[in-house]
């Protein structure tokens, strides 16, 4: 659905190549008993062919069909490839996956159709020597519905293991479905995905592993986009996979991940803590104003989300209940949110509102309180002083004249130290609980 003339969200100062080159630092600290990245799965073996491939002559695209897998489905497949590339290669400007040397007969993208109701699974092929870490992919699908949506999926991971392969598959996952989400409308895939990635909003947005919510992190990429993009979607995604490349050494068991799209984000906004705060302290506000919650000012790209599109809130409490403390209804894991919603059906009159936080060490954790009004529409927000390694914070709020509602929102920002901030490499990770506690003054 197109958004509406004049919603477009306010825009902060861009990153990356929009916005001033990155700044150099001193090398990554590393810790040898900290992973480096996913497994590489170099020279993972591809399909059996049971025939020929069917290859398009108009893009480097080919469908690969296991005996007991549909003919109308390979064909199904090999246009939906074709479509994606031309929209996303030979339209968009997007870079073309890297070639695979004949892997597949070919040096063409190469997609293995199967029998059966199997998601899209992008696996990288041996990585490629140079100063940087290239490799190029192949795509194992079932023959199942929604194949045009699995075969733009396949391309887009394909683009971005050719980008950087060290990128966790999580992430590669969730940059895929940005890029479909570019092209293409939505299926019930994508309500679907949205409403994982929602209703769990405690869980990281971006972890190593691909997880039940992976697709759904393409709002990681989308409000990336919408605050700080300056050029076509996707561009800005394109932008930290490629900063974010390093080298892996040859035959090693796990990628070289760093730096990554986490460390390229940092350094753009020169390693200064509070403002990594803000920003995803902002992804967590405007997820709470995505779908039938927009207010026209925070995602109108995305109205079609709808009600899945809401995130789930972990207290809804009212003034007059007041004094309450609230806890975290689950332990919230990096750059994962807890919300609390307040309704004010009473008048403060000359009281004040205060608000105090605690959590778990050794995180931190960005507070943010938002005024609505009775439309649903953010009035403004105000967010609570960065500590960076105490476990508590207080605000008070006043002149709350025509607000009906504050939505107090508390992300945990992640990271083992000062030191070793949040790597999505560093997964399983060990969430935190945090508690709310709101009084009248």
């Amino acid at each position: 659905m197109a958004p509406s003339i004049g919603a477009e969200p306010p825009r902060e100062r861009p990153f990356l190549f929009g916005g001033g080159a990155i700044p150099k630092k001193a090398p990554l600290a590393r810790d040898p008993w900290l992973p480096t990245g996913a497994p590489t799965a170099n020279g993972r073996a591809r399909p059996a062919d049971a025939e020929p491939p069917g290859c398009s002559p108009r893009a480097p695209v080919c469908v690969h069909r296991a005996p007991d897998a549909s003919e109308a489905a390979a064909r199904r497949a090999l246009s939906a490839l074709e479509r994606a590339y031309r929209r996303l290669v030979d339209v968009l400007g997007y870079p073309r996956p890297s070639g695979d040397a004949g892997a597949g007969g070919s040096d063409a993208l190469d997609l293995y159709l199967t029998r059966g109701r199997a998601r899209v699974q992008a696996h990288a092929d041996a990585t490629a020597t140079g100063h940087f870490d290239r490799a190029s992919a192949h795509c194992v699908v079932g023959d199942a519905e929604l194949l045009e949506r699995e075969a733009a999926l396949c391309l887009g991971e394909a683009i971005a293991l050719g980008l950087d392969p060290g990128e966790t598959p999580h992430l590669r996952r969730a940059f895929a479905t940005h890029l479909w989400w570019a092209i293409e409308p939505p299926t019930s895939a994508d309500f679907e995905a949205v409403d994982d990635f929602q209703s769990t909003p405690e869980r990281a947005v971006a972890t190593r592993e691909i997880e039940t919510n992976a697709e759904g992190a393409a709002l990681f990429f989308e409000y990336l986009d919408a605050r700080r993009g300056r050029a076509s979607p996707g561009t800005l995604a394109v932008d930290l996979f490629t900063v974010g490349v390093g080298k892996t050494p040859p035959n090693a068991w796990l990628w070289d991940n760093a730096p990554d799209v986490f460390d390229a984000l940092r350094r753009s906004l020169d390693d200064k803590p509070r403002d990594l705060a803000m920003l995803f302290a902002g992804l967590a506000v405007d997820r709470a104003f995505l779908g039938s919650r927009d207010d026209g000012e925070h995602w109108p790209a995305l109205e079609w989300t709808g009600t899945f599109g809401r995130p789930r809130f972990d207290w809804s409490i009212k003034l007059s209940s007041l004094p309450r403390r609230v806890a975290s209804l689950r332990p919230i894991e990096p750059n994962g949110a807890m919300y609390v919603w307040l309704e004010l059906d009473q008048e403060l009159g000359d009281k004040e509102l205060a608000f105090q936080a605690e959590w778990e060490s050794p995180v931190s954790f960005q507070w943010t309180l938002v005024n609505v009004d009775a439309e649903g529409k953010e009035l403004g927000r105000i967010y609570a002083p960065f500590v960076e390694r105490g476990t508590e914070v207080q605000q008070s709020l006043s002149d709350l004249k025509g607000v009906r509602g504050v939505l107090v929102v508390g992300t945990n920002l992640g990271g083992i130290s000062p030191s070793y901030p949040f790597d999505p490499d560093y997964s399983p990770f060990e969430p935190h609980g945090a508690t709310v506690y709101l009084t009248k003054l």
